[in-house]
């Protein structure tokens, strides 16, 4: 993998960022590696997964958290949100007492009714988000340097990211309407939060990560960051060796070979065109090797976050 952009770097220390892109894209990874990057850095890191089955715990190589954020190794904390949990813990933030709680909240009928309100469960983690980041220890200092986000993809991830300004303007004057426009002006900080938008070079997922990008900025008003292009092919099929490849056509035992050697160089084709594309629109683009040598994502994660920190503006050496 190349060095990390100036700018990228910058992105990285950003105290809330949020990763996101297209189902299969390899945003867990991308999550994981960030935050165990700014965890050996010795910043203190939450990673957040929303509503997934504890992806992030698998590709870390731990075991499921939920509720209350846990330490899984040296400054990485990590916590899975899920709607009914967050909605317990927001609940008991007003109500303060869990007899109090239970009397209401796991009512049958409340129950019934509290699943009919849309988006009640994006709301209520993106309220959870909103809690851990600006969270204060004992010292009354901010409790994790960083959160990053382990967002779902594209259409949940707009709704998820733009709920709480859509209650803010819809809701009442009260408790409910100043919290959203906290989450709101979290997300819209154009100094502190950004969105990571995760692709691999195939048209599909460039084409609707590009469009996630121009809704991200015009409907949820968040700050983009990174471009990570994850999955990209070694250029390992010189324009020398073609020549080589295409005599493997005259002898029938080499066939296989040679239709191998072909598409390999067609998939390197289009993974350059992809790459164009995405620089068109931002230099800011992160090219993440595909690491066929390595065996288990909780690897992939140590090898990433391992160059990214040789790269980082404060880890180091850096080859800008």
């Amino acid at each position: 993998m190349s060095g990390l952009p100036i700018e990228a770097k910058s992105f990285m220390q950003r105290r809330f960022q949020v990763v996101t892109g297209k189902g299969g894209v390899g945003r867990t990874l991308i999550a994981a590696s960030l935050a165990s990057t700014l965890a050996k850095l010795g910043k203190k890191t939450l990673l957040l997964e929303v509503n997934a089955p504890n992806h992030c715990a698998r590709v870390l190589g731990t075991e499921a958290i939920t509720g209350d954020p846990r330490l899984v190794s040296e400054n990485l904390y990590l916590c899975s949100m899920n709607p009914e949990d967050a909605l317990r813990e927001y609940a008991l933030m007003i109500l303060k007492f869990p007899a109090l709680y239970r009397l209401v909240f796991e009512n049958p009928l409340v129950k019934y009714f509290l699943r009919s309100i849309p988006s009640l469960g994006e709301v209520t983690m993106l309220g959870k988000a909103w809690f851990h980041a600006t969270q204060l220890n004992e010292e009354g200092q901010k409790k994790y340097d960083h959160v990053i986000v382990d967002a779902p993809a594209t259409g949940h991830a707009l709704t998820f990211l733009s709920v709480a300004r859509v209650v803010e303007k819809t809701v009442p004057k009260g408790p409910m309407r100043t919290e959203a426009g906290k989450m709101a002006a979290l997300i819209e900080d154009q100094m502190n939060s950004c969105a990571h938008v995760v692709f691999t070079p195939e048209e599909m997922p460039v084409t609707e990560g590009l469009e996630l990008s121009k809704k991200l900025q015009r409907d949820v008003g968040m700050k983009l960051g990174i471009y990570f292009m994850n999955k990209v092919c070694a250029e390992d099929v010189a324009d020398r060796e073609l020549s080589l490849v295409e005599k493997m056509q005259d002898i029938e035992e080499l066939h296989p070979y040679a239709a191998a050697g072909f598409a390999r160089k067609s998939n390197l084709e289009n993974q350059n065109t992809q790459l164009k594309r995405l620089l068109l629109q931002s230099e800011n683009i992160v090219k993440v090797l595909e690491l066929r040598s390595v065996k288990t994502d909780a690897q992939r994660v140590s090898k990433l976050s391992s160059e990214w920190l040789e790269f980082s503006a404060l880890g180091g050496a850096s080859n800008d």
